[in-house]
């Protein structure tokens, strides 16, 4: 099937989820994303964005409170903070432009 995914696009996915995943867990938020939320979000390039999107969608009675943006620049930086941690584990000679 010529629009079947390819095992790196899969994998490279599921690390995306991952990322997210972990980041809400860090974070506390009882929120876990699968690949039909990343679906329904692909259309958004941004990863805060992203999240901003899915809050205003599900979890619109956390805007009484706190800012959309503020919520998805959160998730996000933990999530790079998360990946210079991970790069440095890895390998720490790798510079990781999250890191940056």
């Amino acid at each position: 099937m010529p629009n079947s995914p390819t095992p790196m696009m899969t994998s490279m996915a599921d690390a995306d989820l991952d990322a997210f995943n972990a980041a809400f867990d860090e974070l506390g938020f009882e929120w876990r994303w699968n690949r039909a939320t990343m679906a329904e979000l692909a259309a958004i390039a941004d990863d805060k964005e992203r999240v901003c999107a899915y809050v205003r969608r599900y979890h619109p009675h956390l805007l009484k409170v706190y800012d959309a943006d503020f919520l998805g620049a959160l998730v996000v930086d933990t999530r790079r903070r998360q990946a210079c941690i991970e790069g440095v584990n890895a390998d720490a000679a790798v510079q990781h432009d999250a890191c940056a």
